[in-house]
């Protein structure tokens, strides 16, 4: 068995046709069936089912796949880890962030301070959603998340509040209330939302229903988005309006107005997240460094 079998395996899993899967992996079509047959052979077990038209995973493939990803995860993030070492560097960090997060202050100081004060480890960042990062860094496959609460909060992590954001409202230019500074958010009660698609209770999507409840109603119609940029396009069309963190306002889309809200509590908090017994002493570092940031700048914020 080897990384090539894996990764066969884990590429016709998600096609489920031969055809498909080779074109992806670059090789010819009888090289594939072979590297599965080997693979069957060396676990003893049928991953696959397949005939002429069909091609489907057996209930012993069902529950490999996973394991495979993961593998063939472990075996890339070695082959990263000895690239940052050949390349001069003394450890490698991998950080996962939200796409609402890359506008925000708080990421660009952890990055840049962190950089400074360990300018010999390699610091590699990934956009995921949250579900996603929570997934990875559970898997090992991250070492730090960056992402927006409420989170699941699960016994193997712990997390730390790095920036706590006010929600701001994003309307067509020609709206009415589009030129006010500031706005009740109940204001908005009969207009379409466009919300970035979490889990249910978890991330910037809560965040927005759970303002939207704390003013008085639910919005009556909902479109959910893939991330803040297309919602804030999709404003843009006279599509509805949106809640985003006030750091988006840096965002020149035409054709919006950004207005505050009078509602104080509506508001979004982004948080670092990490394995509780983590022994990579990168990681151990950044998470030190993001305690000393985050205590800073909450003494600031209060003086």
């Amino acid at each position: 068995m080897d990384y090539r079998q894996l990764q066969s395996f884990v590429v016709l899993a998600e096609e489920l046709h031969f055809g498909k899967a080779a074109l992806r992996l670059g090789i010819a079509q009888p090289a594939l069936s072979l590297q599965i047959k080997v693979l069957e052979q060396a676990l003893q077990i049928p991953l696959f089912t397949r005939d002429r038209r069909h091609v489907a995973l057996t209930f012993e493939g069902q529950q490999l796949v996973e394991e495979a990803r993961i593998a063939i995860n472990h075996y890339d993030r070695f082959l990263e880890n000895a690239r940052s070492l050949r390349l001069g560097y003394k450890g490698q960090l991998k950080l996962g962030y939200v796409g609402s997060s890359i506008l925000d202050p708080a990421l660009t100081l952890l990055i840049n301070g962190y950089r400074k004060q360990k300018p010999d480890i390699e610091i590699v960042i990934e956009e995921h959603n949250v579900h996603e990062q929570l997934t990875l860094l559970l898997n090992y496959q991250l070492d730090v998340a960056l992402v927006r609460s409420p989170v699941p909060q699960y016994p193997e992590l712990d997390y730390l509040d790095v920036a706590t954001r006010p929600l701001i409202a994003v309307l067509p230019r020609n709206h009415p209330l589009g030129q006010e500074k500031k706005i009740a958010l109940s204001a908005l009660s009969s207009l379409p939302f466009l919300i970035q698609k979490d889990p249910p209770g978890v991330g910037l999507g809560w965040s927005a229903m759970n303002a939207c409840q704390q003013a008085g109603f639910v919005p009556q119609k909902i479109q959910f988005t893939r991330d803040v940029s297309v919602a804030i396009g999709l404003v843009s069309m006279g599509m509805g309006v949106t809640l985003v963190p006030e750091t988006q306002t840096s965002v020149m889309i035409p054709d919006v107005n950004y207005c505050f809200l009078s509602e104080a509590a509506a508001t979004t908090t982004l948080t670092l997240s990490w394995q509780r017994h983590v022994k990579n002493k990168a990681v151990t570092d950044f998470i030190r460094y993001a305690h000393e940031l985050t205590h800073s700048l909450h003494a600031k914020a209060k003086s």
